[in-house]
């Protein structure tokens, strides 16, 4: 009988290369761990995003900006909120409709802003800093099976394919990867369903 024990690990322990879809050529690509230039102290790092096949290539998140307010409109003096869709640019007005009687103006606005977000290959799981669909994915009875890299593949595969798994007592062992596994990961029943995933991720 094989045989895991948690080795404490985090879902932080394989995020130094995450593989990913190139946003523009949709071939295997990865968000990977870049010392920052001019670090002296050699543990400053970003997240770099780089596609080998078409060289497309990130190093900061693209944003986009959100409108948003209460204001009195000026025509019937009732009370409003608003919120824009996303926005390419941060806004220093922002135009919008009273709800109450459509009088149109424009309002020196306040914005937040967010990572860009694709509405192509909706229902993905992605990495959180690009917002790029992970390469290494798969739909399992209505939940997505999910990894980030060779490395995390491996570990995912010692823990599924285990007759006996063992907890760590050490300290934050309810935080580790595997006790935050969801349960159709743990449940016998996809065992062999989900070692053939690995299996053919691994090829």
């Amino acid at each position: 009988m094989e045989r895991f024990q948690d080795e404490n690990k985090f879902l932080g322990s394989f995020n130094n290369e995450i593989l990913v879809k190139c946003p523009k050529c949709e071939s295997k690509a990865a968000v990977k761990e870049e010392l920052k230039e001019n670090c002296e102290c050699g543990r400053c790092h970003s997240m770099v995003f780089e596609c080998k096949k078409c060289f497309y290539k990130l190093k900061e998140p693209v944003f986009q900006y959100i409108a948003y307010g209460k204001e009195y409109c000026n025509n019937c003096f009732e009370k409003f909120e608003y919120q824009s869709q996303p926005l390419k640019e941060k806004p220093l007005k922002y135009g919008t409709k009273c709800p109450h009687c459509s009088f149109q103006e424009e309002w020196k606005t306040k914005s937040y802003r967010i990572k860009e977000s694709s509405n192509t290959d909706d229902g993905l799981v992605r990495e959180t800093w690009y917002n790029l669909p992970l390469w290494f994915q798969k739909e399992v009875d209505g939940n997505v099976f999910w990894a980030y890299n060779p490395d995390h593949i491996d570990y995912l595969e010692r823990y599924i394919g285990a007759g006996l798994r063992e907890r760590n007592s050490k300290s934050n062992y309810t935080s580790s990867l595997v006790a935050r596994l969801p349960q159709f990961v743990k449940a016998a029943k996809n065992r062999e369903k989900l070692l053939k995933i690995l299996k053919k991720w691994k090829e």
